[in-house]
Formats: structure tokens, sequence, C-alpha cells
């Protein structure tokens, strides 16, 4: 996909698999991301004390043992830096855990200043494609019940609330839904292109 940059020139914009180098702006974009997505939702204090270093730590971890792990970092690529991210794998909750078909999507952003430029978009049909390629038939997800505009996101792109799953969270300001997605590699839009090693 071409798109333009701020001076009218012709940019590349592609969705791949991260790799560790990637590791440090996937965790400066998270911080970004969750104070302004989460303002006024958890205390100022925690968002404040997100810790970058430890972030990028956490993710060049996860990006080295994904493959093994059978888990993906994929990343929304500019060609200067990194616009957005999904990180997906093995469900983890109990009652979804045992099914092959079935996987989650552990983390899912884009910088502030790129939501609604179509990013967040075009990582989600990376995301389901790279799913239906290896046979992921749901997906699920667990998002704060007042973040308004992520369950907004989800809801466009077919997600819904799961009526099987109980809330949680650590209070009440906290309160996480989990929202599903069926009928992966059935939908329309799974043929988009691939998400690109490098």
């Amino acid at each position: 996909m071409l798109t333009t940059d701020s001076h009218g020139r012709a940019a590349s914009r592609r969705d791949r698999h991260a790799c560790e180098d990637d590791a440090e702006q996937i965790a400066g974009l998270q911080v970004a991301a969750w104070r302004a997505a989460y303002a006024g939702i958890l205390p100022a204090a925690e968002l404040h004390g997100l810790d970058t270093a430890a972030l990028a730590g956490f993710w060049r971890g996860r990006i080295g043992a994904g493959t093994a792990a059978g888990a993906d970092v994929l990343v929304h690529d500019d060609g200067r830096r990194i616009l957005g991210f999904s990180s997906f794998g093995p469900a983890r909750d109990d009652d979804l855990g045992q099914r092959r078909d079935v996987e989650e999507l552990y983390a899912f952003y884009a910088r502030p200043e790129s939501w609604g430029t179509g990013v967040g978009r075009s990582l989600m049909r990376s995301t389901l494609s790279v799913w239906a390629e290896r046979g992921t038939r749901a997906g699920y997800l667990w998002v704060l019940e007042r973040n308004t505009r992520g369950r907004d996101f989800y809801r466009k792109g077919g997600w819904r609330q799961d009526p099987t799953a109980a809330p949680s969270g650590s209070g009440p300001d906290a309160v996480e839904i989990r929202y599903e997605l069926t009928g992966i590699g059935t939908r329309r839009g799974d043929s988009a292109p691939r998400a690109r090693r490098r």
C-alpha cells in the first residue's frame, strides 16, 4: 500500500512481522497509546509510571520467543517508524485454552496521532489473515469496559461481547469484558495481503 508522508512524497506502508530491533519503538508506542486511551480511566500515577525500558525488554523477549511459543507480533510500518502493532497467540483463558482453533489478541495499539487513519484496520486485516492461514476460526480479546473508543473500533470490525464470559478486573474502573470474533477464514477481507517477514 502506498500513501504520502507529511511532505507529500510517496511513502510505503506495510504490515510485517516484528523483529527484536522493533522492541523500543513498540514499547514507546504502547506507553503513548495507554496514556492517551486510558486517561481518566486508569489512575494517573499508574500511567505516569509506565516504564518504557522495561516494556522494551518484555517485547524483545516476546518477539524472540514468539515462533516457538506460537505467538506473533505484527507491526504497521510506514518506512520511517512503527505506527501500530498487534500481539496474539494461543488462548490463555481456561474455558478456551484447549481449543486449537481459537486465539487471543493480547495487545492491539496504534500511535494516538494515527487513530482514524486506517492503521488499525490494516493491522486487524493482517492479524485475521495470519489466523486464517493457520486454521484459527475464532478470536477473543479483553477490553476495558470504559474504553469506548476501543470497544467501538472492535464492534465496527465485527467483534461482539462474549455473553459466556463474566467481566474481569481489579476494581470498578478496571473492569474488562471479553469480546469474540467468529467465522475467521470465511469473512470478507481475510484475503488481505499477508504480513511480510523481514
